[in-house]
């Protein structure tokens, strides 16, 4: 009897990317073995597969290497929950919401949150090897020392990139509410879609949602700083419709 295939979903443990395709995956029903890896050392596993960031995921069809694709695969198979709406205009309007979120609310939440948690040796080092393979999570320590350098000129993290990357969510927080002010229970066709989830995934470094399926901090770990905007924007319609999602539709 041949083996049964389950899908290898390769990630890094803080990434909210990663928690989109890890949620869409879930809300789907489809068995897969979750990879974790400590960041720079994931760019080895990453090229043998022929790609460059997470999440990817490997397949008996092949390899994905973003977490739209993963979600389209995840609605394709799905046994459960459909996240692409059946309706044209609806699905039209859900992938537009996705676009404007990965491209809008990922990168800036990214760098807000390191902008704080690049300060925190201790707590970042744990975030980033909770879940990994025990030969990588002795290498913690040297590792990060280098990928903190990394992160912070890759991600080109300082305090006015940080402030008007603040900015950026609160412009995405506000159209959020606007959209929910109109009544409708989920941001498009009344009906949890790709958007709803990519909204909560990509929010997540901003609100820390306690259901979370990755590696997160709590409130009382954080600096004040960033728990202070973290409290504002928890209390904002937008940020509490995150959390509800995470509440009711994220199970761990």
């Amino acid at each position: 009897m041949a083996k049964h295939f389950h899908p290898r979903l390769i990630t890094l443990p803080a990434s909210h990317y990663c928690e989109k395709a890890r949620w869409a995956l879930d809300l789907a029903g489809i068995e897969y073995r979750e990879e974790r890896h400590l960041p720079l050392i994931h760019r080895w596993h990453t090229r043998r597969v022929g790609a460059t960031t997470v999440p990817i995921l490997k397949t008996d069809d092949g390899v994905l290497t973003d977490s739209a694709a993963i979600v389209r695969y995840a609605d394709r198979h799905s046994t459960a929950a459909r996240l692409l709406p059946s309706r044209a205009t609806d699905w039209q309007e859900a992938t537009e919401f996705e676009r404007y979120f990965d491209r809008e609310l990922g990168p800036n939440s990214r760098r807000w949150a390191y902008f704080h948690l690049l300060k925190c040796h201790g707590l970042l080092n744990r975030l980033s090897s909770t879940g990994v393979p025990w030969a990588e999570r002795i290498l913690t320590s040297p590792v990060m020392s280098v990928t903190r350098q990394l992160i912070r000129r890759g991600y080109r993290v300082d305090s006015g990139a940080a402030e008007r990357s603040l900015q950026r969510v609160d412009e995405v927080f506000r159209a959020v509410g606007e959209r929910l002010a109109g009544g409708g229970r989920y941001l498009v066709a009344d009906e949890l879609t790709v958007a709803d989830i990519t909204f909560a995934a990509l929010a997540a470094p901003m609100l820390l949602p306690e259901r979370s399926g990755g590696s997160i901090p709590s409130q009382d770990e954080i600096p004040d700083a960033m728990r202070i905007e973290c409290q504002r924007l928890r209390s904002t319609r937008a940020g509490a419709y995150a959390l509800e999602l995470y509440e009711q539709h994220r199970r761990t």
